[in-house]
């Protein structure tokens, strides 16, 4: 079995189901409401999961139940590059998304968090100016 043939379903504590997928089409397809989709995206030079929706996970209780199950996935299956992040800067990162997603900034880029390696440590600031930056240099 290959990474992207592989597809990891983890039952969360709240009831939600967590799917983690190496394939993004198959991450994409994951439309029930109890569902966290995921994008397992570790094996390139910038290692990450990728939160399908993420806005849809709103409770910071939620999130981290997410977020934790994926640093034991990670612990259990490491990529090469490591992917290397806490939970205290993955929480507001996705934080960060949702409130994004809610006030209109940038919505099309807020709608799935990618918890990548590079935004590790970032501030709200630095993430919110970065983002739009991004945004303006592409027109």
């Amino acid at each position: 079995m290959t990474q992207k043939d592989k597809t990891v379903t983890i039952r969360l504590p709240s009831g939600k189901t967590l799917q983690i997928a190496g394939d993004r089409a198959r991450a994409e397809k994951a439309s029930a409401d109890d569902v966290v989709s995921v994008f397992d995206d570790r094996h390139t030079g910038n290692p990450s999961f990728q939160i399908r929706r993420s806005f849809h996970v709103r409770r910071k209780k939620e999130r981290l139940e997410v977020l934790r199950a994926l640093l034991e996935y990670d612990a259990a299956h490491p990529s090469d590059p490591p992917w290397q992040r806490t939970l205290g800067s993955l929480e507001r990162e996705w934080a960060l998304h949702n409130l994004a997603y809610r006030i209109g900034f940038l919505r099309s880029r807020a709608r799935d968090a990618d918890l990548d390696n590079h935004a590790e440590g970032r501030g709200a600031l630095k993430y919110f100016i970065k983002a739009a930056w991004g945004v303006i240099c592409r027109k």
